[in-house]
């Protein structure tokens, strides 16, 4: 059917009379894409704003060629599909996922409507891997999210040794660490903590010249306004499990980073993690640095970034203390109970039981360090919010690792509850929408993703509720579709519940 439409007609705003035979009514699955018109449905186009109530999309052989009021399309031959009462959002990103190339994992995010992700970091074998199963997207877009990635991890002398997904280099290294991630197609530089000030500065001028950015954890050795402008693209987490940008905003600040990088050297030293997180993330620590905050010193890192163009990605999710906590709620919604968590595996479910309410990071913390921490993310949502008014990019992201990861945060499932705590720091629900689709596709240069207009690649989400009105609501999936494909979820739920890593 495509072929007696005109290619061009995705950039045409209003569709006129078609000579092609009329199609059956409803969505068609398979892996070929069509053309067919959701009429009647409100979109919300993913730049931030308010909803398109009345509207007509209609997609061209997986592209978007019109969106416009439906009493101003017409649709001679055109597919109908009536989605009044719906609501339509772009393709969902997370940016920062940890797949492993596990087949599994791409299930589970397309079932949620995630339809790209940003793999941040896998060991050389596992980046081979997500490079072919790339390839082999391109015949078979149904098969999975596109994604981006980075391959392994570039770190200094860290106590991580035989981390696959990590890299760790000196400043003799850095060349030959960009040429192999350069080989394994990677799409940015994934840094991490224990860079030195050299380390971190070589790696962004052999990723530039390589033309690649470089995003990830600002090493606690490297101030963040200087990782800025160096060109840190994106800052992950709160910046760091060792300062971070709560350390970027401390009247203190250098006598903190002394004790930081002294703590982090013995560790290196000695080989004891655990150690590491006692000191740096224990109450003593932890209360010096969160009382050192000085409002003027965020106000001037915020400028900072949106000078040199870097977003933050704060992955709410993993340091949530509500889901410290063996049946945990978040914004009055039980985890357990979500449809999504169904497909947990039990011995995940309750390993996840055992630990989360003792442990961080794997390590049994005090309730005095667990305040801390509590406080600590009390404030690291204030300051989001305060870099999100001075408008810093905030995308939306949740380290979910698969397939246990840190306990309640499963993927795909988990950037829905990503959105709402986004919500919580205080972006709209429209921004929350936009932080995972058109500000975060706009940020990492994909000119035709993540927004619905015409000229776009048809990545969408259909649901039945008024996402706007409660962020919550975009859990309420009807339909998945992914260029402009309608994805099978009958038969993808029945795959993942026959799930089983017992």
């Amino acid at each position: 059917m495509g072929n007696c439409l005109i290619r061009n007609l995705r950039f045409l705003l209003v569709v006129g009379t078609f000579g092609c035979m009329p199609e059956p009514d409803g969505p068609q699955i398979g892996d070929a894409p069509g053309t067919f018109a959701l009429t009647g449905v409100s979109v919300i186009d993913g730049r931030g704003g308010p909803a398109l109530g009345g509207h007509t999309v209609v997609v061209q052989d997986g592209w978007i060629a019109t969106v416009a009021p439906t009493d101003a399309v017409r649709l001679d031959g055109i597919r109908e599909i009536e989605a009044d009462g719906q609501f339509l959002i772009p393709g969902l990103w997370d940016l920062h996922a940890h797949t492993f190339a596990n087949d599994a994992v791409f299930d589970l995010y397309l079932a949620a409507g995630v339809t790209g992700l940003r793999d941040m970091g896998c060991s050389a074998q596992c980046a081979r891997s997500l490079s072919a199963r790339r390839e082999a997207r391109k015949g078979n877009p149904s098969k999975g999210p596109r994604f981006l990635m980075s391959g392994p991890m570039l770190d200094g002398d860290s106590p991580y040794d035989g981390y696959a997904s990590h890299l760790q280099i000196t400043s003799s290294g850095v060349a030959s660490a960009i040429s192999l991630l350069t080989e394994l197609e990677v799409d940015f530089v994934k840094v991490r903590d224990f860079l030195s000030v050299e380390e971190f500065d070589l790696i962004a001028g052999e990723a530039a010249k390589a033309g690649l950015k470089v995003a990830g954890h600002i090493p606690t050795a490297v101030p963040a306004a200087r990782a800025a402008a160096a060109g840190l693209s994106t800052v992950e987490h709160e910046g760091s499990l060792f300062g971070g940008l709560i350390l970027a905003c401390a009247k203190d600040e250098e006598r903190l980073r002394t004790e930081l990088l002294q703590m982090m050297r013995s560790a290196t030293g000695s080989g004891d993690v655990e150690a590491l997180y006692a000191q740096a993330l224990g109450a003593g620590f932890m209360r010096r640095l969160l009382d050192s905050f000085d409002s003027d010193k965020a106000d001037d890192l915020a400028q900072s970034f949106l000078e040199h163009g870097v977003a933050v990605v704060p992955t709410f999710i993993v340091q949530d203390p509500r889901l410290r906590a063996s049946d945990p709620v978040v914004g009055g919604r039980r985890l357990l109970a979500d449809r999504a968590m169904q497909l947990v595996p039990n011995r995940i479910v309750e390993s996840w039981r055992e630990s989360a309410a003792t442990h961080v990071l794997g390590q049994a913390f005090s309730e005095a360090d667990r305040a801390e921490m509590a406080r600590h993310f009390a404030l690291f949502a204030d300051l989001v919010g305060r870099f999100h008014e001075a408008g810093v990019p905030i995308l939306a992201g949740t380290d979910a690792a698969f397939p246990d990861g840190t306990p309640w945060v499963w993927p795909g499932s988990s950037l829905h509850d990503e959105l709402q705590l986004l919500v919580e720091a205080g972006l709209t629900p429209a921004e929350a929408i936009a932080s995972a689709t058109g500000k975060a596709t706009a940020h990492l240069g994909l000119e035709n993703l993540g927004t619905i207009e015409p000229g776009k690649i048809a990545d969408l989400v259909l649901l039945t509720a008024d996402p706007l009105a409660d962020i919550g609501n975009t859990r309420e999936i009807s339909e998945v579709i992914v260029d402009g494909i309608f994805i099978d979820l009958q038969a993808l739920h029945a795959r993942l519940e026959k799930l089983d890593m017992d």
